[in-house]
């Protein structure tokens, strides 16, 4: 994935099924359901790149959240975003990508029964640079909310299509969670995950584990922070694919007025690969971008927003290292 999509503010995801699905949906919980939320937004963009440099661009999105009870203790919750670019060079070459997310949660005396499903993709690729794919995945599993202890484990899984590529894969996982939460104020976290993935063209196989550990809180009553680190290990039956991976990354939102807010996001990630070939030197790649995004509303629908990022790969290959910046400057209107 594109660091510089990895500090994307949304995921990519489809949209094309949407509007049908929620017709459907009001028309089977019309009793419970809640009115759903339409955000839409209009943006100039420039993007800076060490291989391109310059390129404006204008961006029209789309969001749709809603909300129903399906029964006293069952629930289900949707998401669809679409954002389509236009770049304003002479080619006026267009740009999309789409997210869609259907989550259900069934209550018991003992625990949560999660069901989630999600598309993700773009037709003709996005303007970060990611080419055209699509990519469903799935998460189920169990959690149980004890004395402030909540324990959780879950079955995950994705396929990744991309059409331009005859190489496509095959995720699935088992994660192991658990959250404590002592208080409002203070948050921790740990998953543990092992998982296995396949790549159709080479009938590849690897094998990946993680462990994330977390924190996170409020300070005071108007800045949410959380802290997280991530380590790895990819095993490959490709030799010069297994690795070891560690990452960092932090995000802090601040809202000092009712009608501002402000967000940061911090990552890093150093991979270690374990396979040195004709190389003396074992090969590494250190990544790192950062976010920034700030909104001001004077009613609550009526929004100004400003977003900047960028992001740095270092490689030991100079052909592997890059960055890239994003800016951004925009309306959106809140229903």
């Amino acid at each position: 994935m594109d660091l510089l999509e990895k500090m994307s503010s949304f995921g990519r995801k489809w949209f094309a099924r949407i509007f049908p699905l929620v017709l459907v949906l009001t028309g089977s919980f019309p009793v419970h359901g809640y009115a759903p939320t339409v955000l839409l937004g209009l943006y100039g963009l420039e993007q800076i790149a060490q291989d391109q440099g310059g390129q404006p661009a204008v961006r029209a999105s789309g969001l749709v959240s809603w909300r129903t009870l399906m029964a006293e203790n069952a629930s289900l919750a949707l998401y669809a975003r679409s954002l389509v670019d236009r770049s304003l060079l002479e080619s006026g070459q267009f740009y999309d990508s789409h997210t869609l997310s259907i989550d259900t949660l069934i209550r018991g005396e003992a625990g949560r029964i999660f069901l989630e499903g999600g598309l993700n993709g773009s037709w003709i690729g996005t303007f970060e640079g990611q080419a055209p794919y699509f990519r469903p995945d799935w998460r189920v599993g169990y959690e149980r909310d004890r004395d402030h202890v909540l324990t959780s484990f879950a079955y995950s899984g994705y396929y990744l299509s991309q059409p331009g590529d005859s190489e496509d894969a095959l995720f699935q996982g088992l994660t192991l969670g658990l959250a404590v939460d002592p208080s409002i104020r203070l948050r921790y976290g740990l998953e543990i995950l092992g998982g296995w993935e396949l790549w159709t063209e080479e009938s590849r196989n690897d094998l990946l584990g993680s462990v994330n550990a977390s924190v996170g809180g409020l300070i005071g009553y108007f800045v949410d922070w959380r802290i997280a680190a991530q380590g790895g290990l990819r095993w490959s039956e490709a030799s010069e694919e297994s690795n070891l991976y560690l990452s960092l990354d932090s995000d802090w939102a601040w809202s000092p007025h009712r009608q501002v807010s402000l967000e940061l996001g911090i990552f890093t990630r150093e991979e270690i690969y374990l396979w040195t070939g004709t190389i003396p030197a074992v090969p590494t790649i250190f990544s790192a971008g950062v976010n920034f995004r700030g909104d001001w509303t004077p009613n609550d629908r009526l929004y100004l927003v400003t977003e900047l990022s960028a992001s740095r790969k270092f490689a030991d290959d100079p052909a592997d290292s890059w960055w890239s910046m994003l800016a951004q400057a925009g309306i959106e209107f809140r229903f």
